[in-house]
């Protein structure tokens, strides 16, 4: 049974990382295509308007807390989420269980060789990866059909997508229903961070929930984005009374 709660009718599991990492290796042997969501706030005033996305995000066999917003929001209902589980975080767990077992992954997303760069830092750090494919976040219907029979072909168990909310979402669910015993996950720009281009902000500014103001001082063009976040407390206040 699942431990979960609602925020603005969008379900977010109280999981811990190593719990979330061992689910994920458990979904391995489990038929049907599963899907792992990072559920931040900026994904969730987008699913307010997004039907499909909504839809999407209800669906998932995992849907991990990622982003402060979620664990203040979580608090603001009187839940108690034991740790943020972001999905670069996420990520590099799951690559090192892959080296310790030889699973097949697929990366897919980001510009050109950035995903490339990513692996090759994650071998530095967790050993040799089992690596089915890697194609960047452009390609046209043709390139799209034999990245689609690569993952089939290559025996992928799991799918690591970096296309952006809620691209990756949408492509996930559309384009690999049809696979048994195969984990997806949409990572936004995770891999520019595991190639090394993006930096995390420093751990007590992790620690502390402050990771999107760091984001925002290094990429000042996030304002747009990050303006989901007042609009997220606000609807969660408004939502509580």
């Amino acid at each position: 049974m699942r431990n979960q709660l609602s925020i603005l009718d969008v379900p977010v599991d109280v999981i811990t990382m190593k719990e979330t990492v061992q689910r994920v290796q458990d979904l391995y042997s489990e038929p049907g295509l599963h899907t792992v969501v990072t559920v931040n706030a900026e994904m969730v005033m987008r699913a307010q308007q997004d039907k499909e996305l909504h839809d999407i995000l209800k669906q998932a066999d995992i849907a991990v807390p990622d982003g402060a917003g979620v664990l203040w929001a979580a608090e603001q209902l009187g839940k108690h989420v034991p740790e943020r589980v972001a999905g670069c975080d996420l990520a590099v767990a799951l690559l090192g269980e892959a080296a310790k077992h030889n699973t097949p992954v697929y990366f897919l997303g980001a510009a050109p060789g950035v995903a490339e760069q990513a692996v090759k830092n994650m071998e530095a750090r967790h050993g040799s990866l089992k690596v089915v494919g890697i194609h960047s976040g452009f390609f046209d219907e043709q390139e799209e059909q034999r990245i689609i029979k690569t993952i089939e072909e290559g025996g992928t168990k799991l799918v690591l997508v970096a296309l952006g909310v809620p691209k990756q979402e949408k492509w996930i669910t559309s384009k690999l229903s049809h696979l048994s015993g195969v984990v997806a996950i949409g990572l936004g720009g995770s891999f520019d961070v595991m190639a090394g281009n993006v930096k995390r902000a420093p751990q007590w500014m992790q620690k502390n929930r402050l990771e999107w103001l760091y984001r925002l001082a290094n990429q000042p063009q996030r304002i747009g984005r990050m303006m989901a976040l007042p609009k997220f407390m606000w609807a969660v206040k408004k939502a509580k009374k």
